[in-house]
């Protein structure tokens, strides 16, 4: 038992991870299907309800009214003295500021834990009822009392390996087989007799203890265990001195050894964010609070947090920090009762506060959707940063599932109303579905291992006391269920992203998790980044492959070759694919093939910055300073993902597919090629010299003295003009194109001169470069180097190289001139 307990201890849960991923990976590459915003279809969609929209801007009477502001409507504004604007795109608020930039201060405050009993009698009592099957319905009074029920149901949990191997070495459920499915109170019992160290309690308390006991239907094994009390004890002591464990917390594995939920539970400080559907701007908010006796604090103040002070927080919009007297009393004021103040981890704002920031960030103008909804309360506070923001029309949950009434309760009954909840998956919806045609940005909260939050009974209250969730944080290692449950985990993350990245009108996706294993963080990402670009390459060369197939075709049947006389290979006798109906010629409306460019090759095919992903760094949000949030345990990952190049539906995109479908006249060639592929242009080589061109006439120019051709010679094009406008000329003469060499911007045709071979260089310069193939290893095939020889060439004096007289090019002897001055040094390196 020790030795399991030593293993235990030392094994990390997470480490199966990257192979459950491998597997599920594996099987989404199997996904074929994406759109994307340069299919016409969807553009075509788009231009129509563009058009619509414009001509209710028409037919309104107001002049100033744009395409722009038609379902924009006038939205409060909390704090107007606080709105920072980003200089988009790129820029964080702080990020042209030249001067000395102020620090953010904490609000958290040093924690230290007692030594003695940490759980009273109430609580206990709670947790009981919460544990029993069926469970016995507690009505707490506060939200303080229900966290910290919760809270020691965690500890439980946690510890339930060492319980349980100490209630087998006393062989319990051996003389107690009737106990054995309220397993888990009595592992409650048992860790509240370990709190107290085993010893009884004091006589003013066994009143009470009876009472509640009683009232919670556990005093049967609250007497069973203490009989037992001295041998379990003693089983635990064991453990600890076999391992050699100075705290029963070493026993457990290394990602339950944190007491970070009894740090949570000693923390003063309260964190939540202000309801602005309640209480409208911050003058108000500040009102209520000094009218309960707190002094408020600014987010640039500098004095650290004290005893009924609240400070506003500089990266959180709305999030305020305070430290009352008294949590219990704190929680059953105005403020929460009443739901002006909703009480929330810090850790579940940050991923809410910089999505609120990315509309204005990109400039975007739509929808937002938010996949899954992991904390209620978070989701909640998302809504109410989007109340103040312009930008957003519409704001979209899905997956609550069997929940739904019950959290559409929760935001009614805290006054959130710009809100829509659906119950379906997000990953539930074929590709086809028109239900997100406006959706730009995507809040991807898909479900994780919550390894990373620090507060994990925030999360289990916000989700209204989920017992199971408690059961699967506090996992000490992965079973059969456990391997099938982390399968579902990061098959529901691997679809939510490409179903996410798969539709054209999303144009960014911010993706969250709380959790400290790479496979659901950063591997996730790059792979489906990876997964979706390829997919998106695939499609534009698929389609290249079916425009040249029906090129061949149009151009056998306008030859009038017979089909019977074409082979095999032909592309006319292709099986067209089963699973895609035939698309229509390119140019046609209905088509739905992106337009591609005239190139001689499929690998030359680049997928376009408009269909590209890209991971972006998320932008700074603090007010005081970059890399704010880095600075901080957040508990939260958080990847932003966008296209290369965002996609407008404004004006602009109106009015440029007017012109591509040709409205104002014969749409322009380059506003076509925005949407193309790129394509990769390489120099043109031939092996044998291009013909001669119309500038170049051997017969002379004793026929070109009409007017006529005098007009054609000037409006000739030259070699430099040719270049500059990568063009190919016509040779009037062969009636063959006359191809350039961009690369050393010279005319192919000018080697075959008899002029350019009947010219030679300079004597000395020959020399040289014939000297320099001799002495050097990058010299050409020809030359002979041997490595055994170290070469030093070098001028024994200064040359005074005099100026030659040009002579007939077959007179000259080069190789005469100050030959004696150069000296070639070699030296025979000893061989080892």
């Amino acid at each position: 038992m020790s030795n399991q307990l030593f293993f235990l201890s030392l094994a990390d849960i997470f480490s199966v991870y990257p192979a459950i991923f491998k597997e599920q990976s594996k099987k989404l590459k199997k996904t074929k299907q994406i759109y994307l915003p340069s299919d016409e279809e969807w553009q075509d969609k788009m231009y129509y309800m563009l058009l619509e929209i414009q001509r209710h801007v028409n037919e309104s009477s107001d002049d100033a009214l744009t395409l722009h502001d038609i379902n924009k409507k006038e939205k409060p504004v909390f704090d107007p003295l606080r709105i920072t604007k980003i200089v988009s795109p790129g820029v964080s608020p702080c990020g042209r500021r030249s001067r000395t930039l102020k620090y953010c201060h904490s609000t958290a405050v040093k924690i230290k834990l007692k030594a003695g009993a940490r759980w009273t009698l109430p609580t206990i009592a709670n947790a009981a009822k919460l544990l029993r099957k069926p469970p016995i319905l507690v009505d707490f009074k506060n939200e303080h009392e229900m966290r910290l029920a919760f809270s020691l149901i965690y500890d439980v949990f946690r510890y339930k390996v060492v319980l349980s191997n100490a209630l087998e070495d006393v062989s319990f459920f051996e003389e107690h087989k009737e106990l054995k499915n309220d397993e888990q109170r009595i592992w409650l019992m048992l860790f509240e007799l370990y709190d107290r160290q085993f010893k009884g309690r004091n006589s003013e308390e066994k009143d009470l203890q009876a009472r509640l006991y009683k009232e919670s239907e556990v005093t049967e094994l609250a007497d069973l265990l203490w009989q037992h009390r001295i041998r379990l004890a003693a089983s635990i002591s064991r453990m600890r001195i076999q391992v050699g464990a100075l705290r029963l917390s070493q026993l457990l594995p290394i990602h339950l050894q944190n007491e970070k939920v009894a740090i949570a539970a000693a923390n003063p400080v309260v964190t939540g964010w202000i309801n602005p559907f309640l209480i409208r701007n911050k003058e108000e908010a500040d009102k209520i609070l000094t009218e309960m006796g707190f002094t408020v604090h600014g987010p640039d103040d500098e004095e650290p947090l004290l005893v009924q002070h609240c400070k506003w927080d500089n990266i959180c919009p709305l999030v305020i920090s305070c430290i009352p007297k008294d949590r219990s009393e704190f929680t059953k004021s105005v403020l929460m009762s009443k739901h002006y103040f909703i009480m929330q981890d810090k850790n579940f704002t940050f991923g809410p506060a910089i999505m609120s920031k990315l509309m204005d960030y990109f400039e975007l103008d739509g929808d937002i959707l938010q996949t899954h909804i992991g904390s209620p309360r978070s989701t909640a506070y998302l809504a109410a940063l989007f109340y103040s923001i312009n930008r957003v029309n519409n704001f979209y949950v899905y997956g609550a599932g069997a929940n739904l009434k019950e959290y559409r309760r929760y935001m009614e009954s805290i006054g959130v109303n710009n809100i829509r909840l659906f119950g379906d998956a997000f990953t539930s919806f074929p590709m086809e579905s028109n239900r997100f045609r406006t959706v730009v940005g995507v809040f991807a909260t898909p479900p994780n291992s919550f390894s990373a939050i620090s507060d994990p009974i925030d999360l289990i209250c916000s989700r209204g006391g989920d017992l199971s969730m408690l059961e699967v944080l506090t996992e000490s290692e992965v079973s059969d269920e456990g391997r099938q449950r982390v399968a579902m985990i990061l098959e529901e993350q691997l679809l939510t992203l490409t179903m996410s990245m798969s539709r054209p009108q999303v144009q960014f996706v911010l993706y969250q998790t709380h959790s400290i294993v790479g496979t659901e963080n950063e591997d996730m990402v790059q792979h489906v980044l990876e997964l979706i670009n390829k997919l998106a390459l695939e499609k534009h060369r698929n389609a290249y492959k079916e425009q040249k197939r029906l090129e061949a075709i149009a151009e056998a049947e306008a030859a009038n070759i017979p089909a019977a006389a074409m082979s095999k290979d032909s592309p006319r006798k292709k099986d067209k694919p089963s699973a895609q109906p035939e698309p229509p010629a390119p140019g046609t409306p209905g088509s739905t093939a992106p337009p591609l460019p005239r190139v001689e090759s499929i690998d030359l095919i680049v997928t376009p910055d408009i269909d590209e992903f890209v991971q972006d760094t998320v932008p700074d949000i603090c007010i005081n300073q970059d890399d704010c949030i880095k600075q901080q345990v957040t508990g939260s990952y958080l990847a932003l993902v966008r296209r290369k190049t965002l996609t407008h539906l404004n004006e602009k995109y109106l009015i440029r597919r007017a012109e591509q479908r040709g409205l104002f006249g014969k749409p322009e060639k380059d506003v076509k090629e925005r949407s193309r592929p790129k394509t990769v242009k390489l120099p043109e080589q031939q092996s044998e010299p291009a013909p001669q061109d119309m500038g170049y006439d051997p017969r002379g120019s004793a026929h070109s003295s009409s007017a006529q051709q005098i007009l054609q010679r000037l409006q000739r094009s030259t070699s430099a003009s040719a270049i500059r406008s990568h063009l190919t000329k016509v040779s009037s003469t062969y009636r063959r194109p006359i191809a350039f060499n961009f690369v050393r911007r010279e005319c192919k045709r000018f080697y075959v001169l008899p002029v350019y071979m009947h010219s030679t260089k300079q004597s000395i310069r020959l020399w040289w470069q014939y000297a320099y193939k001799c002495v050097t290893p990058s010299a050409s095939a020809g030359a002979v180097w041997n490595p055994n020889l170290k070469f030093r060439l070098y001028c024994s004096r200064q040359l005074r190289i005099r100026k030659l007289r040009r002579g007939p090019w077959s007179r000259r002897q080069p190789l005469r001139l100050h030959i004696n001055d150069i000296k070639l040094m070699c030296q025979l390196r000893g061989r080892s």
